[in-house]
């Protein structure tokens, strides 16, 4: 199914229409818009596609924590039972301890472990597909807009 031409479903059947049938397998996709604009939603019904499709879904997530992501999409009828979580979160105690509202600190959040983590979910999990919340916290752990984008 991994294909060049093989589409996958974004659970949204309008939406997969306009696409021609989904999302191109192996590849990737930046969601842009505001908070409240649907991204994160938009993921949940790409994820559990995926998982109604009998493949492996893993959520990263570095802004809410996964109790809060659960509670939020079983709250508007999303089954994510089947969803692995990588939660990345800061922890409250980082904020009150930091005394700060930055998102990543240096000291606190290294790039390469982050990124280390990652890494091993991808590997053990094996996902066909990944959603990523937010890349606005990711970008933090970049040096540049290069290495960034890169």
């Amino acid at each position: 199914m991994n294909n060049f031409f093989s589409r996958l479903s974004t659970g949204i059947a309008g939406l997969d229409e306009i696409l021609s049938g989904g999302l191109l397998a192996g590849k990737s996709y930046l969601v842009r818009g505001g908070p409240g604009t649907g991204k994160t939603m938009l993921g949940m019904h790409f994820l559990t596609a995926g998982i109604e499709a009998g493949e492996k879904a893993l959520f990263i997530t570095l802004g809410e924590t996964e109790p809060q992501l659960r509670e939020n999409a079983e709250a508007v009828g999303f089954d994510v039972s089947g969803i692995d979580f990588l939660d990345l979160s800061p922890s409250s105690e980082f904020f009150s301890e930091m005394e700060s509202y930055d998102i990543f600190s240096p000291a606190e959040v290294e790039r390469d472990p982050t990124t280390h983590k990652i890494v091993e979910a991808v590997e053990a999990i094996n996902p066909s597909r990944i959603f990523m919340d937010s890349m606005t916290q990711f970008k933090y752990l970049t040096t540049d807009n290069f290495q960034f984008r890169k």
